[in-house]
């Protein structure tokens, strides 16, 4: 175990009290805090701070314990937090419990045996004739308490307590004391809690004519409590001070590196709204340099809100009076130097400061702690009493009781919100979690965020940015080579800024939200952002950009390819009357063997034969071919192929030849190729074989650049041109049937290439227009999209992708899959009419081919009768391998995400929307139709993430049930 886990982990403090009632008898217990322990993991905290479930008469929410060895019975027994502990720790979640050193409850029996005569436990507290000794020391609780001193009538003496007169202090200069609460550290860590939170540190020791907090001895005391935890246990185990200090009265607890491992920046906190509050960034500057300075292996604790009331006891008296006007102008929601409000009410439901704030918490230098509820915008209800307005039940469902309990209303511990914008009906993690948009989810992928570069953030070094616009607060988080850059407008309007990025010139910003790369930083980089907006980069290296390779791209050729005997031309290759019988075989055992490896190439052949050439160009020897390829089966291809007398870096070399030296390529991958043909086309192609005539033109522009979108489809400058490398009759169809299809987003072909034999025709190639815009191919689309999305859900555990989650990731994936289903069930309908009777498409993703937001038709496969689950079966196919090959791209993702991703696109969005559209549709025989065309193209192509698929749905085969099925 890294000792130094604590640095990167991200800490949800709950109240056990509050989280989830099991047995329904109005409290939550253990056993309702593990099963909710999938939520914790799905949120992505990976460590809990529970507060205190010891015995108590609960006078103080549990801070008053009675017994600190017992667990008080509403919260279960000692066997049922074990249960948990070993599930959280089964799930890589580590637990900090509270150690309560500085008072016990008066029912604690030391106090009760301290208040009789002559007791040997009375040096246990602090006592006194009078209540007159340590006078000065500030009433903390000064709502509540008018002195620090009670009188007892058993005792005859008064009892020193620096809270409620129900807690009396421990007297920490009685060695039995220190050594008691050692033994209460060491049965709490025995049973495996992985830390302790030190509540009221900074009041253990009380000294005359001092204010009695931070004293030497108490510094003293905390070191020697590290000290036995370290001896006993080794690293590992951490100690986190509350001690609500000034900075210089803080840094001490952390000693040389060997004080407390952790303490809350209670400085820096209220110094956060007020910075929000006043638009300007100094605030948060100022604590930042302020606290500075503490051991390499120390961390400070971040956090918003908590379980008490926002503090403002280190705050200056002017700071206090601001920060009451602005956040409680309502005296009401004042409580002795601060704020009982929970964090939304706080900011006035505002969802972009909300948003800010945790980004700011999630990345600000230190260990970001969530309170539980915060993360769905949680309201409160100040009228309750004390701070038990921020102690509500948590609201998990819009059910009774905010599905906190079962239990019959007047039994809760404590109400629910149940009115007002924050009442549990609308405000409660099961709607959430549906929701793309939602507090809950957005809080989740920032998470994620902060995960994936948790040891930047949780380690990292911090610089502040001097930007000129002090609404601006801008800083630099780098770790090991990683640079992450924060962007925080504090302001409630839009603000333009500069960055000053020297150090980073010629860096790439990549945003972390979207994986998005923005341009190179070259001097001073100008950002605008919208009001409370925020933005996180990495700065990455140029040549450090993920660049996604086409699934159908060459690898690069080997230095040794098969040698080809040829001594005269290459037309001994082609032309039937010229062949050269040895020089033909080899030939052909090379292009089968580079056909092969052709991913867009259904058939893998074992044999090939030439069925007819035609030499498009002289100089070098370019034929367009016929091939036969043999496999089992026959299936017909076109293939350019071109002879050259050097070697070139081009893609498709499959051949040399000797002694007359060249080398010979295949043109499927050659952007060049169908540049040229274009040409050709537009000069009125006229050509003759030995058995076939070619005719062809393209009446549309020709465009200065062509780019190859995948082999047989190239694109721009408004037109397309496809080339039929897989000779299926679909190009034949498409001629004859997309004119007729009145659908506007059908892109009808205008020119072609015609192979003719008397009556019998070919269609080799067909061009057309294309909508101004930069073209892509449908397929390129989704994988693009699905390695957005997935970056987006990187990190996230597959209980956390909810379906709000899923939705707000794969938004535009979502959207293509949806517009596809639809789109598909319009076509259909079409060609039934065009046709008669149930044509299919038989095409996937390479149908279509995308342009500015819009999906056009291009193409049909051959005529077929059968079902639309066939045509269903091959979009569906498609989507899940672009989804499986972007999963492939990403780093540490998991490996159950690509199959929920899946799930949600085809069968939430695709068959849902062409469910929705077609007027007749049966989803029987759905899995078996996607088996057997996963089984299909496996055979295709032995690939992982095709045997993936395969897998999966075989697996949904078999739990589906059949017609006979239940």
């Amino acid at each position: 175990m890294d000792p130094l886990w604590y640095k990167d982990a991200v800490i949800y403090q709950l109240h056990v009290r509050s989280f989830f009632d099991a047995n329904n008898d109005g409290y939550g217990d253990f056993e309702g805090l593990r099963q909710k322990l999938p939520y914790l993991e799905a949120l992505g905290v990976d460590t809990l701070w529970l507060m205190p479930f010891f015995q108590s008469p609960l006078r103080d929410d549990g801070y008053d314990i009675s017994d600190y060895y017992q667990i008080l019975p509403v919260h279960g027994t000692l066997e049922d937090f074990k249960r948990f502990l070993d599930e959280a720790h089964d799930r890589g979640m580590k637990v900090i419990i509270e150690l309560v050193l500085n008072h016990t409850s008066i029912d604690h029996p030391w106090f009760q045996e301290a208040r009789k005569p002559n007791s040997p436990m009375r040096d246990f507290y602090v006592w006194s004739d009078t209540p007159e000794k340590y006078k000065g020391v500030r009433v903390i609780f000064q709502d509540f308490e008018t002195s620090n001193w009670t009188f007892d009538p058993v005792a005859g003496a008064y009892y020193w307590h620096r809270f409620y007169w129900h807690q009396p202090d421990l007297n920490w200069d009685n060695p039995e004391v220190e050594k008691a609460m050692h033994q209460v550290m060491f049965f709490w860590a025995d049973l495996g809690v992985d830390g302790f939170r030190l509540d009221a540190i900074p009041y253990l020791y009380e000294r005359e004519g001092t204010s009695c907090e931070n004293l030497p001895e108490t510094i003293e005391a905390v070191k020697r409590l590290r000290k036995a935890l370290e001896e006993r246990y080794g690293p590992g185990k951490v100690l986190l001070a509350e001690a609500n200090m000034w900075p210089e009265e803080t840094l001490p607890y952390f000693g040389d590196g060997d004080g407390v491992h952790m303490a809350y920046n209670f400085p820096l906190m209220p110094r956060i709204f007020m910075a929000l509050r006043r638009e300007d960034r100094g605030p948060i500057e100022t604590m930042l340099k302020e606290t500075e300075g503490i051991p390499e292996t120390a961390q400070w604790a971040l956090f918003l809100r908590n379980h008490d009331e926002l503090t403002l006891e280190k705050v200056t008296e002017e700071e206090r009076e601001f920060l009451w006007e602005v956040y409680a102008p309502d005296p009401r929601f004042r409580i002795n130097l601060g704020i009982r409000r929970r964090l939304m009410p706080l900011l006035g439901g505002d969802r972009r400061r909300f948003e800010l704030l945790h980004a700011l918490l999630f990345t600000l230098k230190g260990t970001p702690i969530l309170y539980y509820g915060d993360e769905i915008g949680m309201g409160d209800n100040p009228f309750l009493g004390d701070r038990n307005g921020v102690r509500t039940p948590m609201q998990w469902s819009a059910d009774r009781n905010a599905g906190f309990s079962r239990a019959p209303y007047h039994r809760l511990f404590l109400p629910p919100v149940s009115e007002g914008p924050y009442s549990y009906h609308f405000v409660n993690v099961e709607a959430q979690e549906q929701s793309p948009h939602s507090h809950l989810n957005f809080v989740r992928r920032l998470l994620a965020i902060r995960q994936r570069h948790a040891k930047t953030f949780g380690r990292g070094s911090l610089k502040l940015l001097p930007v000129e616009n002090r609404r601006i607060l801008a800083y630099l988080r780098e770790h090991e080579g990683e640079r992450i850059l924060v962007v925080a407008n504090l302001s409630r309007y839009t603000q333009a800024l500069d960055l000053p990025l020297e150090e980073a010139q010629g860096l790439v910003p990549v945003e972390l939200f979207s994986q998005s790369p923005f341009p190179p930083v070259e001097g001073p980089y100008r950002l605008t952002l919208g009001p409370h907006g925020f933005a996180l980069f990495a700065l990455t290296p140029k040549e450090a950009i993920r660049v996604q390779t086409p699934d159908w791209a060459e690898e690069a050729p080997p230095e040794e390819v098969p040698l080809v005997p040829l001594e005269e031309g290459p037309e001994v290759l082609f032309v039937e009357t010229m062949k050269e019988e040895r020089a033909q075989r080899a030939f052909l055992r090379a292009l089968a063997q580079v056909l092969r490896d052709r991913s867009w190439l259904p058939l893998k052949p074992e044999r090939v034969e030439v069925l007819d050439a035609i030499r498009l160009e002289k100089d070098p020897p370019l034929y367009l071919t016929l091939l036969e390829l043999e496999n089992h089966t026959r299936r017909t291809a076109l293939l350019p192929i071109r002879y050259s007398p050097r070697r070139e870096e081009a893609p498709g070399l499959f051949a040399r030849t000797r002694p007359r030296e060249g080398y010979l390529y295949e043109l499927s991958q050659d952007p060049g190729f169908y540049a040229y043909l274009l040409k050709r086309l537009k000069e009125g192609l006229e050509a003759r074989s030995l058995k076939a005539y070619y005719r062809g033109s393209h009446p549309g522009p020709l465009p200065q650049n062509l780019t190859l979108l995948r082999p047989g489809l190239a694109a721009g400058e408004g037109v397309w041109l496809q080339v039929g490398l897989v000779q299926d009759g679909g190009l034949d169809r498409t001629l004859e049937v997309l004119p007729r299809l009145d659908l506007p987003w059908v892109l009808p072909p205008k020119g072609r290439l015609l192979w003719e034999r008397g009556k019998e025709r070919r269609v080799l190639a067909l061009t057309g227009d294309l909508p101004e815009g930069e073209p892509k191919e449908a397929f390129a689309l989704a994988q693009a999209l699905a390695a957005e999305g997935l970056s987006r859900l990187q990190g996230h555990p597959p209980e956390g992708l909810s379906p709000g989650l899923l939705a707000e990731a794969l938004r535009e994936l979502e959207a293509l899959a949806r517009l596809l289903g639809v789109r598909l069930a319009l076509l259909h309908r079409s060609l039934a009419e065009v046709e008669g009777g149930f044509s299919l498409l038989n095409r996937g993703l390479g149908a279509f081919l995308a342009l500015e937001g819009e999906v056009y038709l291009l193409a049909l496969g051959p005529k077929e009768e059968g079902s639309p689950l066939m045509d269903l079966a091959r979009l569906a196919y498609d989507l899940e391998r672009a989804v499986e090959l972007a999963w492939e791209d990403l780093e540490g993702a998991h490996p159950e995400l690509p199959g929920l991703a899946a799930q949600f696109l085809v069968e939430g969005a695709l068959l849902s929307a062409y469910r929705d559209t077609a007027l007749e549709f049966s989803e029987e025989g759905w899995p078996e139709a996607m088996v057997a065309w996963a089984e299909a193209q496996l055979h295709r192509e032995e690939k992982p993430a095709r045997r993936r698929i395969l897998e999966r749905w075989r697996e949904k085969a078999k739990a589906t049930p059949g017609p006979q099925g239940p």
